[in-house]
Formats: structure tokens, sequence, C-alpha cells
């Protein structure tokens, strides 16, 4: 049996230790390729015999289509959908598995660290003491006893509850499942999206990005947010209308963003949030952490172990 990862990040595969592959071991062959193809050609010869994939970016329907012993494509990530057409692999008998839960803490500090840097001016006073100009008087944020919206209560969502409770931040939460005893457990309040974002010091978004989700924030939900408030995105670009979120913070309609997310990346120029000096933005990379790394190897390879012993886990399509 042939075990194929075709596209090993470099940084991803130096965290690939003899520990983390040994139960995969046990059972097949393992080749390991570092970087994406370069051709279809290339992608073809790398994966055409393998039957089962450790997948770390996209793979083409066309590539599918000639590996004729494929059985499971185990993605090194969550979004799969996104670069795996889902449907035509279910067609073929393909099971697609996803890695939930490896990046809770990551991402949550991740969106904590761009509440942080917000709600300090960290960004203004670093550029100002650099530029030569000592300048005190520009107040910044407490957060204790502000509130925060967490738009999405999944894991990140949980774990960014719980850092902000620590924090003593009000948290209150729209979901498309409210449950009171989720609630009581997680110390936060259910609330319509509408006074969610009319209520909240910062709103904060954690829902996968699905066609109920995409463009969730117009330019309407945005104008019900306060005018001293922030915006912090490390979930999904789609779910915001970029446009409308750069007019709304060109006009000091709120007072900024963080944005790890974008609809195109790596961010094109012509993105209309480059430039603004209320926001802050990271290159999509609030998940890579050596400790999310490991994780995420460990459950996409176990997906793969468990399959072949028959007990299909973490299954998407």
């Amino acid at each position: 049996m042939l075990i194929v990862f075709p596209d090993a990040d470099p940084q991803l595969k130096e965290i690939l230790t003899e520990y983390l592959l040994n139960p995969l071991e046990q059972i097949a062959e393992i080749r390991i390729y570092e970087g994406r193809p370069k051709t279809q050609e290339e992608y073809i010869n790398r994966v055409k015999d393998a039957d089962g994939i450790l997948l770390g970016w996209s793979i083409p329907n066309e590539v599918i289509e000639e590996c004729r012993h494929l059985k499971i494509i185990s993605f090194t990530c969550i979004g799969a959908s996104n670069f795996i057409d889902l449907d035509f692999a279910a067609s073929r008998g393909i099971i697609v598995t996803n890695t939930p839960g490896y990046a809770d803490n990551a991402v949550a500090e991740h969106a904590l660290s761009l509440m942080m840097v917000l709600a300090k001016n960290l960004k203004i006073h670093h550029e100002n003491i650099v530029g030569g100009i000592w300048e005190q008087s520009k107040t910044s944020m407490e957060l204790r006893g502000k509130t925060i919206g967490l738009i999405g209560l999944g894991g990140i969502g949980q774990r960014m509850a719980g850092l902000c409770n620590a924090l003593g931040m009000n948290v209150i939460c729209w979901t498309f499942n409210p449950n009171e005893d989720r609630a009581r457990k997680l110390g936060v309040k259910f609330t319509s999206l509408k006074e969610l974002l009319s209520q909240s010091d910062v709103v904060s978004l954690h829902l996968p990005y699905t066609k109920k989700t995409k463009k969730l924030l117009g330019e309407r939900e945005l104008l019900l947010m306060k005018q001293e408030s922030f915006l912090i995105n490390t979930s999904r670009a789609e779910l915001i209308d970029t446009q409308s979120l750069a007019e709304v913070l060109a006009l000091k309609q709120i007072a900024g963003a963080g944005i790890d997310v974008f609809d195109e990346e790596p961010i094109a120029n012509d993105n209309p949030l480059l430039g603004l000096s209320n926001v802050i933005l990271t290159p999509h990379m609030g998940f890579n952490t050596p400790e999310a790394g490991e994780e995420i190897l460990k459950i996409s390879i176990n997906n793969l172990v468990q399959f072949f012993n028959k007990n299909i886990q973490n299954i998407v399509n």
C-alpha cells in the first residue's frame, strides 16, 4: 500500500518526525515530495499509484481521475471544500477527511493579539517612536468590562470566549445553533446578529465559509456597529463584503479592523484594505505555530491509519 504526500510545505515537513510517521509506516510505504508540483503531469506522476494521499494544498479533478487505486484523501486543514471537489471525489468512491480543532488555540490567540494591537493603538505608537515622535495623548481602550461579540462558536470561538472571559470582558455570541447549556458552560450570552453588532465593542468572526455565511456582513450590517468598535476576522474573507468594510473603515464609521484572511491570497495589489491607517493586516498565519503544525499532522496521519483499519473519522464528503 502506498501513501503519498505530494505537496509538503517545507515548514511542515520539518515537523514531520519519525515519531509522527511511525503509525503510518507500520501499514504503508510513504513517499513525501517537498513543494507543490509545477505541472499537472508532475502532479499525476507523484500520486497516480497512491492508495491514500496526505494533501497539503489542492488537487484537480484531472489528477484524481488518474489515481486508479486512490481510496482516501486526508486533507491537512479544515476547509477541504475549497481545495478538493468533494462531490467528484465521492463519485469515484474516494473518502475525504480533514483536521478539525488542530489550531483552535493558535487562531484564537492570534485573534486576541489583533484585538490587543487595535485596542492599545500599538501600531500608531510604534510608528511614532520610530519616526522620532513622543506622543502620549492618544488613549487606548481598556478591555475589561467591554463587550466582545463572537460570530460563531466552534472550537476557535469557544477558545476565544475563554480568553476574553479571562480578561473580564462581557462575551456575547451569535450562532446558527444557540444552546443554553453551552452558553452557561462557556460563560457567553446568545443574542441576535443585529443586537451583537450594535452592542459590541469588538466583533470577532469564527464561522466557516458556506453558502449561508457568504457575505454575512455587508454594508448594512457593518453600519450597525459602534463607531468606536473594532472588527476582527481570522476566519474567512468571504464572510465580509471587503469593499464595504474598506469604505466604513475609510470613513471612520468603525474604529479599526484586524484581518488575517483575504479574498485573494497572497493579497492582491488592488485590495481596498491596503493603505488604510486603521487596519492591522497579517498574511493568513493565525494557524501557523509549531504546536498547531504538529497537531495537524497528527490528526491527518491518524485519519489515514484509522481509515485503513476500517474506522473512518473526520469525513467531510
